[in-house]
């Protein structure tokens, strides 16, 4: 007779078979969370656990590496079909230089660059300034009206840089003429060569702003000094010196009788000897200028600038540098027998 015998207690240790299925098992399920966990950390939340989606679709991949920007860690999972928007960087704002493309386009999109604006370019021919010419009678003094007698000779060698020491808005025409200034007017109006030798005057100072004047217009010809070796630079001119001295430059000869010339004037008594000849030859060649008497030469007076711009305007035109001036205080020339 048997008997049997209850089941023991003991359980029987496992087999090689069954702790190895076991190990591959727990392998299988670790790498498959580490997997999970290496694609985004935040897969170990509860709420984020999407195991169907991970096994039923594929990782999404972008199409095109270089476009789209990495999303950062603590951003939220997006759904693999939503469309991944590009980062972009924070630029400090600049000026545009041209055209402004999309940094980073949508993918798929083709971008056409607008087309570039051209550039204006200077014209190859370059017109160059032309000299200006001088513009007789926009000059404007206070005390030089429009009706003044000598104002067309002030303006217009105003114009050409003859008078230059203007203060003020004036000119000053009734003011007495130094033989200093009217060297400088001389040097100015004049481009003659020099034809006599310098002389050093005991009153010409090397450093004077006048000497160049005096030497240019002592060896042009025009003016002379006193004896003693002086010129007096300071001394007011009177108007026999200026009319003598404007002959002598421009090389006037006396042609005819001098007293039958000098007749036109009532005062002619008081020229000087020395100055009958050169007073008659600028009489004849238009350079004499009287006023308020055509008929008065006051030879003695004291020039003013008014009288001396007259009279060098009228040198200039017998040179024919300027036009001539119609004015009834220009003494004509006289025709006289020998």
């Amino acid at each position: 007779m048997s008997s049997s015998q209850p089941p023991s207690g003991e359980r029987n240790p496992l087999g090689l078979d069954e702790l190895i299925a076991i190990l591959v098992a727990f392998g299988t399920m670790g790498a498959i969370l580490f997997w999970v966990t290496g694609k985004n950390p935040d897969r170990l939340n509860a709420r984020n656990w999407q195991f169907p989606a991970v096994f039923s679709q594929p990782a999404v991949t972008p199409a095109s590496p270089g476009i789209l920007t990495p999303e950062s860690p603590s951003s939220d999972l997006r759904s693999p079909a939503t469309t991944l928007i590009p980062s972009q960087r924070e630029v400090a704002p600049v000026a545009p230089l041209g055209p402004i493309l999309p940094q980073n386009p949508p993918v798929g999109v083709i971008v056409v660059p607008p087309t570039p604006i051209a550039r204006s370019t200077p014209n190859s021919a370059i017109t160059k300034p032309t000299a200006d010419k001088p513009k007789v009678g926009l000059v404007r003094f206070s005390d030089v009206p429009d009706k003044y007698w000598a104002r067309p000779f002030i303006v217009a060698l105003v114009d050409r840089k003859i008078f230059t020491d203007l203060t003020d808005s004036k000119f000053r025409p009734d003011e007495p003429m130094t033989r200093a200034e009217l060297a400088r007017l001389i040097e100015r109006m004049s481009d003659k060569k020099p034809t006599r030798k310098p002389i050093n005057f005991e009153d010409v100072k090397d450093k004077s702003p006048a000497a160049s004047a005096i030497d240019g217009s002592v060896q042009k010809g025009f003016l002379q000094g006193y004896p003693n070796n002086e010129f007096r630079p300071t001394k007011d001119v009177p108007r026999v010196e200026v009319i003598v001295a404007l002959a002598s430059g421009l090389n006037l000869k006396q042609e005819g009788s001098a007293s039958k010339i000098l007749q036109v004037y009532t005062d002619r008594k008081k020229v000087p000897k020395w100055a009958v000849d050169k007073v008659a030859a600028a009489t004849k060649a238009g350079i004499v200028v009287n006023h308020p008497k055509p008929t008065l030469l006051q030879p003695n007076k004291t020039a003013t600038r008014a009288e001396v711009a007259a009279m060098i305007y009228q040198a200039m035109a017998k040179k024919g540098k300027v036009p001539a001036k119609p004015s009834k205080y220009v003494i004509k020339s006289v025709k006289s027998s020998k």
